[in-house]
């Protein structure tokens, strides 16, 4: 009885021991995580910035230097086609080679010596139509790739979500004050702004290292041929994520000629270049709580955040159509914002459950380029002359037409009831695997 006793009492303190252990070593974690996770927000606070001051108004300035609207749509379409590939091709590369931090660095770099090379070039269209191009292939894959790289440090899919709110806001405040700024003073300050932020940006990326994504477990019925397939097919064989890029295809087709022409939309209806940074500015500010807790959000079916974003897609297309005033236009891009906002965490949380971990980044950076890239590419190639021989009003009606199409899209993915090829499975906390 004594040694049964005595073996109680020295298992109870071996467990206490090892329960504290634990927990100091989970609080350890906890504020690791943290900073790792405030760094993550830095980083995206300042691309977006970065984003808002130069390339975000940098079409504007293509149309102030004379350039028309016909040229600047088919320039549009071609940066978009390079966005296109950049993201297939790096894409691949940072999956193959755990590069989401070095291809951030150098990504980052390159954007900014183009981006102040397409300032200062912005009044000769030859010049642009090499520069645009090869801006897009850097740009293009720099934000999924940020996603990707957070999501995996993180451990967690609403790490992307919650650290890109960080990016709207940057967004959002650096748009409103750029656009102040250019219509009291003029364009000619926007690159040094948009070099400072990028420089926070990749002073922050260099305080974190690479980060290796965890291997996620696959079914057994998929363990033997899963290495012979290649990554096309495994996207082939995933019903959920083809029906989500056919949507957000449809949805970034809808909504690109009116982001790509806003400036000329607002002019035509009274206003200036200062509400596009109004505009961004109110629009960011509605889409943030989408992002921040996207979380709770999650307890909506994916299905019916997708039918959410293409309706409020639909509702953008609508406004702009009917506007005759720019507050009309701003009520649109609210919409527009709304739609994002549940599209966003839900393009991520499909792709994260519908592919294998080797290739999640490349899945990915496909979903963003079917949402922007090529639909913009594809949208931006009519979308200036349509504008320019028939009105706002013929392109916003294509527009919602396109849309529909997203929605029937939609209505498709709910009628399957649940029907998934997902090969992710919920994966534990770093702080639970330490304890185990």
């Amino acid at each position: 009885m004594i040694f049964f006793f005595l073996f109680l009492t020295y298992t109870f303190i071996v467990k206490t021991k090892h329960t504290a252990l634990c927990r100091l070593k989970e609080r350890e974690i906890n504020k690791e995580m943290k900073r790792v996770f405030g760094r993550f927000c830095i980083m995206q606070a300042a691309y977006w910035s970065f984003y808002a001051s130069l390339p975000g108004y940098i079409t504007a300035y293509m149309l102030d230097q004379g350039m028309s609207a016909a040229t600047l749509g088919i320039l549009l379409a071609l940066q978009m086609g390079a966005a296109f590939l950049g993201s297939i091709f790096w894409g691949r590369f940072v999956d193959r080679h755990t590069a989401s931090r070095r291809f951030f660095l150098i990504g980052t770099l390159a954007v900014g010596i183009l981006g102040v090379l397409l300032f200062v070039f912005a009044g000769t269209p030859t010049v642009l139509f090499m520069l645009y191009p090869l801006f897009g292939f850097m740009n293009g894959p720099i934000a999924t790739t940020l996603d990707s790289w957070a999501i995996a440090a993180m451990h967690q899919v609403e790490a992307g979500a919650k650290s890109r709110t960080f990016g709207t806001l940057g967004f959002a405040f650096t748009m409103l004050l750029s656009g102040q700024v250019i219509n009291r003073a003029g364009y000619g300050y926007m690159p040094y702004i948009a070099l400072t932020l990028l420089t926070v940006g990749i002073l922050t990326a260099l305080s974190l290292p690479e980060v290796e994504r965890e291997k996620t477990l696959q079914p057994k019925k998929n363990a033997a041929d899963q290495e012979t397939k290649s990554d096309l097919r495994q996207l082939l064989n995933a019903p959920k994520y083809l029906l989500l890029a056919a949507v957000v295809f449809f949805t970034g087709m809808a909504i690109g000629p009116i982001n790509n022409m806003k400036v000329l939309i607002f002019e035509s209806v009274g206003g200036d270049v200062s509400f596009l940074g109004w505009d961004a500015f109110i629009g960011c500010l509605i889409q943030s709580p989408f992002l921040i807790f996207s979380g709770k959000i999650r307890r909506i079916k994916s299905e019916y955040r997708l039918i959410g974003g293409a309706v409020a897609a639909l509702a953008y297309a609508l406004l702009v159509f009917l506007a005759r005033n720019p507050v009309m236009v701003v009520m649109g891009t609210i919409c527009t914002n709304i739609s994002f906002g549940l599209l966003f965490p839900t393009m991520r949380e499909i792709t994260e459950e519908s592919v294998s971990s080797d290739i999640r980044t490349s899945a990915n950076s496909i979903i963003d380029v079917a949402y922007g890239s090529v639909a913009n590419m594809i949208a931006s190639a009519w979308s200036g002359i349509v504008m320019e021989r028939f009105g706002t009003e013929m392109m916003s009606s294509i527009c919602m037409g396109l849309e529909c199409a997203a929605i029937l899209f939609c209505v498709m993915l709910v009628s399957r009831s649940k029907k998934s090829s997902g090969f992710a499975v919920p994966s534990q906390t770093l702080a639970q695997r330490t304890c185990l």
